[in-house]
């Protein structure tokens, strides 16, 4: 599959959960959560994102708590997350929710805001189609990438338990 759009670059190391969608929102539906996503780093972000757009971030992202800080990306339409590396906890989290998070070293110098994306989840090649460049990122195991496409880890079960009856 092959997943495109719009650049949200965030270069910064260590943002953390806290950063991502604060603390006091963790009480909200995940739906409401969108609103309150970057907002410290960005606070017209989350009114400017679009459905299909994608966040690159520097090394670490999502460093920091269990907090399931993906909710608030998810909750604007956001299919992925491409960054340098990322916190284990919201590495997984992401993976259990269904959200992309690709690793991909070298991602920092390639983009910039605005620019158009095209990441294929088969072979995790990153390519900007306003230059031209191109890496590949760090490839998930097939279960993780199953478990994405079925939209997190509910789903994933759900769909193997009604498989074995």
């Amino acid at each position: 599959m092959k997943i495109t759009g719009k650049i949200w670059k965030f270069p910064q190391d260590d943002i953390n959960t806290g950063l991502i969608r604060k603390q006091q929102y963790n009480h909200l539906p995940p739906q409401e959560q969108g609103k309150y996503c970057m907002e410290t780093l960005d606070p017209t972000f989350a009114g400017k994102a679009k459905p299909g757009d994608i966040i690159v971030a520097g090394n670490n992202f999502g460093c920091g708590s269990s907090t399931p800080a993906y909710y608030s990306i998810m909750a604007l339409g956001i299919p992925a997350v491409v960054a340098e590396s990322f916190g284990k906890l919201f590495f997984s989290n992401c993976i259990g929710g269904g959200l992309w998070p690709v690793a991909c070293a070298g991602i920092i110098q390639m983009v910039e805001t605005g620019d158009v994306i095209e990441m294929d989840t088969d072979t995790f090649v990153v390519r900007n189609l306003a230059n031209g460049k191109q890496l590949t990122g760090q490839a998930l195991p097939d279960f993780y990438r199953d478990m994405i496409d079925a939209g997190g880890e509910k789903a994933y079960l759900k769909r193997r338990l009604a498989a074995q009856t």
